[in-house]
């Protein structure tokens, strides 16, 4: 199909402000590529408008030595003028003039805006009827783009199409014309912010119309990772996925630009790097993460309170007469940055009351750890050694996770060294009790599914229990 001006008006709306709107500063730092003169480019050169095959009927002069004049046009409303006067316009495409026959006459069709003038001359015999087609030629061509796709912006020679001069086909939504375009060679930009920068260069005669057509390609690279299994993903902050068995995570679809790739898994030390993706050019990242550093030794004899070194719940907790003392403290209290992956810990238990006394080791935070609840006679479970995992704060103190009883005789005001032990998802806890210095077992946890493999340790209640704590130790083994 040709494009004129006239026909263009019929099949393109105008496009809005969608084309030719500036990308945002931050877009166009990305280094994406441009393509020269790629995808398939054809030309029409197009003698003139289309001109519909009127049907001029039995036309005739009025007078027999006149003879008429039949003039088909496009625009349908272009101006005649006859030796230099003006004659009138063309009706629905058709003029109609009876004129002298025997004389020569010189014809001139004309419209307003862009389109070359038709001249010819002619000479009418008696009765007879002459027709002259005149289908007008733009001034101008145009550059008809495939697809269009919401956002671009289309610049003509380095400049942004004005709106008026852009038009978008009203059936066809992806297909777009540059109209106006003046004779010569001319480069058109198709410039969208996801997706190769495109430049092709046009020769562009009166009436022509030049049809381009492409598939645009997302300007994007491919990003792997190459780590250990279950680590997770994030380029910019956002997950990107997590790392399969195998160890290898691949995203094909990043956009260009520098990015921030971060790998992270529970347990190791984070790993972050910035990386400048370019188009065509695939990134491979290849980390195996670090174990988290395992603390070095800690203790609290508490015969001089230090508060600065643990993070303490707001009540229920207090140092006095040379122990750590516990009533009625829901919230856990823990030491400060301390963390073991496989540890030992030892301290000195007395009960204050018979309710017993409760203590946590991988500590992460304040709301996800394991603890052991020893019950004493007045206890919630008289008798037993509970493990429980509490994970988000939430402790369901009637489901714990392990339960066996207990083999020494716990009561109030009775004293205890409680030893325990970790490697890896296996605890076990000793107690030796100041009444007979037997060291016996006193509980073996193993968490098959491994939730917390790295933590600390710390104190507090299942309720009202009374007790107190000294000579703690801790370290790892």
């Amino acid at each position: 199909m040709r494009l004129s001006v006239g026909s263009i008006a019929l099949l393109f709306i105008v496009v809005g402000l969608r084309f030719g709107v500036p990308v945002r500063a931050s877009q166009d730092e990305i280094p994406r590529p441009t393509i020269i003169n790629t995808g398939e480019v054809k030309e029409t050169r197009a003698g003139g408008g289309k001109l519909d095959r009127i049907n001029v009927g039995k036309t005739k002069a009025v007078r027999a030595a006149n003879g008429m004049l039949v003039i088909r046009t496009s625009p349908d409303d272009a101006e005649i003028k006859i030796d230099g006067k003006a004659s009138g316009r063309a009706v629905e495409g058709k003029f109609e003039k009876e004129l002298p026959s025997g004389k020569k006459y010189n014809v001139e069709v004309s419209a307003a805006g862009d389109y070359e003038a038709f001249k010819n001359s002619v000479t009418l015999k008696r009765g007879e009827v002459k027709v002259l087609d005149a289908a007008l030629t733009s001034k101008y061509g145009a550059i008809k783009i495939f697809p269009v796709i919401d956002g671009v912006k289309i610049l003509l020679d380095g400049q942004p199409v004005p709106p008026n001069k852009l038009v978008i086909d009203k059936n066809n939504k992806e297909l777009a014309a540059i109209i106006g375009v003046t004779p010569g060679e001319h480069e058109v930009t198709y410039d969208h912010p996801e997706y190769v920068r495109y430049k092709n260069t046009f020769k562009v005669s009166p009436g022509s119309e030049l049809s381009w057509s492409f598939r645009p390609e997302l300007a994007r690279a491919e990003v792997s990772v190459v780590s250990d299994p279950n680590v997770k993903v994030y380029i910019d902050g956002a997950p990107a996925g997590e790392t399969p068995a195998d160890g290898v995570l691949k995203k094909p679809d990043v956009r260009l630009g520098t990015h921030q790739i971060k790998l992270v898994k529970e347990d190791y030390q984070e790993y972050s790097e910035s990386r400048v993706l370019e188009y065509g050019k695939p990134v491979r990242i290849e980390k195996r993460l670090d174990p988290l550093p395992t603390s070095g030794e800690f203790n609290d004899y508490f015969d001089v309170p230090a508060p600065a070194k643990w993070v303490m719940p707001k009540t229920g907790c207090e140092f006095k007469s040379g122990r750590l003392f516990l009533e009625n403290a829901p919230v856990l209290m823990f030491p400060k940055d301390i963390k073991y992956f496989d540890f030992q810990m030892h301290f000195h238990l007395k009960l204050t009351d018979g309710r017993g006394a409760a203590w946590a080791i991988r500590v992460r935070d304040q709301n996800n750890y394991y603890l052991f609840y020893l019950s004493g006679p007045k206890g919630r479970f008289p008798g037993y050694f509970n493990t429980y995992i509490v994970r988000d704060g939430k402790l369901d103190v009637d489901n714990p996770a392990g339960s066996v009883p207990i083999v020494v005789d716990v009561k109030a005001g009775g004293e205890y060294e409680i030893a325990l032990k970790s490697n890896g998802n296996k605890f076990e806890t000793m107690i030796q009790p100041a009444a007979t210095g037997e060291n016996l077992t006193l509980g073996f946890f193993e968490d098959k599914d491994n939730l917390f493999r790295y933590g600390g340790i710390g104190f507090r209640t299942i309720g009202a229990e009374k007790f107190s704590v000294d000579d703690l130790f801790v370290g790892p083994h």
